[in-house]
């Protein structure tokens, strides 16, 4: 496979990359280690557009994460993504709190964010009536949005795809030289590709990629963040108001940067923890970080209900560990010709791809990539394939939908209320789901209150119908493991 430009990852920075490259007449292709896009840190992350108030003033952490909360409006809409600008609460405890808080403010003006306000215990109360009573103050960032980020990655990635970017899955480089002006990206089992360009955004592995053509100057190194997620209903049954701002806090202790936050779909998310792990596979939940979670999480809102919790999850974060804390920052840089890798990036990453792609662009063209337009470019996410599921549709377009496939009647997943007709349209997408977590993330079913104990079956059902396979051969996730167990085939089968 020979293309002008190879982007090595498929996460929401490379995927972002690839459609910013979408614009020229180029021949690109996205290579993706995983079968599917966002299957790294992506697909873990929190959801925040963050501000700019936490990245040290002036840093590219900081800068980039500012350009990009700007332009994700236009994103958005481009994209057709959900994403509401729900504001956020930096809250201090206490004087050194408050302090914490004019560090924070400085910090956002330093980075381009502006003046942001700040209000006494009472007025964040007035905000978000649920706030602790010890709270003495809050730093108010009304720019902080939230967004679903694996859909977000796929729209994303589904533009570029559109435009002319090819995805090859299951593509996991190994092995990079140079050869004969073009760089030669080599995977164990004898696939290769070949481009003079080369960008690497693999995230957990860019750094692993990166000193087979730069000098190791760069460690990173794995860290785990432990999330739970609320049902939709928290506080509701109880009369409680809902919690609508991002709820953050001046760190006391080992507090780390646990934060609350309302998401897209209507649930609640607490976390994350911050932990060292040993492997970037280490994604486990364990009794002590989730108890932390807890901890914190009360201290912020105290009549949280974690009776509600109905799943938890953990991300790792690609953390550079060979710099000074004070100076850690994002690097995106030409790591040799025609060579450009984007490392350690981590939160807020997904705020600040937008601005890391056209810095990564720019150093491109630098290194003598012709940028010519492509009159053809479409920004926006059209089609059929693209609309919301079928219980979100307005009443004229579901007509139209049952009048073609009756299916789209068929309710499989209660809880997130997801058709029949919703799963086998999605198996048919320009980047289909081929595995259960992958439907998942794309429809969430089984992602509700019952966490798929009712939906589970039928929908392996659908998918073997659609994937012409029996259901105990339909993988679970990314890792291969199967949802049904050899000893149940033969009852399945006697259904």
């Amino acid at each position: 496979m020979d293309v002008d430009v190879a982007i090595i990852g498929a996460g929401i920075l490379g995927c972002t990359m690839a459609r910013a490259l979408a614009r020229y007449r180029l021949d690109v292709c996205v290579l993706e280690a995983a079968h599917d896009v966002g299957e790294g840190a992506t697909k873990a992350n929190s959801g925040l557009v963050h501000t700019g108030f936490h990245p040290r003033g002036g840093s590219l952490k900081g800068t980039s994460c500012v350009e990009g909360n700007v332009r994700f409006d236009a994103i958005a809409d481009e994209l057709q993504v959900p994403f509401e600008r729900v504001g956020a609460l930096y809250v201090a405890f206490h004087p050194a709190g408050v302090e914490h808080i004019a560090e924070k403010r400085e910090r956002a003006r330093l980075n381009g964010a502006g003046d942001l306000e700040v209000v006494s215990g009472d007025e964040a109360r007035r905000l978000e009536p649920r706030l602790s009573e010890r709270v003495v103050a809050a730093l108010v960032a009304p720019t902080t949005g939230i967004v679903s980020p694996f859909e977000l990655a796929l729209a994303t990635a589904r533009n570029a795809a559109a435009n002319g970017v090819r995805f090859e899955f299951g593509f996991e480089v190994d092995a990079i030289e140079r050869v004969s002006g073009r760089w030669e990206l080599r995977t164990k089992d004898g696939r290769r590709a070949r481009a003079p360009y080369v960008v690497n955004m693999a995230g957990e592995e860019a750094a692993l990629l990166d000193v087979q053509v730069h000098a190791a100057d760069i460690v990173v190194r794995p860290r785990r963040g432990q999330f739970v997620v609320f049902d939709k209903q928290e506080g509701g049954l109880a009369g409680k108001e809902p919690i609508r701002h991002v709820l953050f806090q001046a760190q006391e202790t080992d507090e780390g940067g646990t934060l609350l936050a309302p998401t897209v779909d209507g649930n609640l998310l607490a976390g994350p923890t911050s932990e060292n792990v040993r492997s970037f596979a280490d994604n486990a939940t364990t009794k002590a970080g989730i108890e932390h979670v807890k901890r914190v999480a009360r201290k912020l809102v105290p009549d949280l209900d974690f009776g509600q919790v109905i799943t938890e999850f953990s991300g790792i974060r690609a953390n550079i560990v060979n710099v000074e804390k004070e100076k850690k920052d994002f690097v995106v840089r030409v790591s040799a010709p025609g060579f450009v890798s984007a490392l350690g990036i981590k939160n807020p990453g997904m705020t600040s791809a937008p601005a890391l792609a056209d810095r990564a662009l720019r150093l491109l063209g630098e290194q003598g990539l012709r940028l010519e337009e492509s009159p053809g470019f479409d920004p926006r996410d059209q089609g059929p394939e693209h609309r919301r599921p079928f219980m979100d549709c307005a009443a004229a377009e579901q007509r139209a939908l049952l009048e073609a496939d009756e299916r789209y009647g068929h309710v499989v997943c209660r809880c997130e209320r997801v058709t029949e007709g919703d799963v086998r349209s999605c198996l048919h997408d320009t980047l289909p789901p081929r595995t259960l977590d992958g439907l998942k993330r794309r429809l969430r079913c089984g992602m509700g209150r019952c966490q798929g104990a009712f939906c589970t079956p039928r929908i392996l059902e659908i998918m073997a119908d659609e994937l012409g396979c029996a259901p105990w051969e339909i993988a679970k996730g990314e890792r291969g493991g199967r949802v049904v167990k050899r000893q149940v085939k033969r009852a399945w089968g006697s259904r």
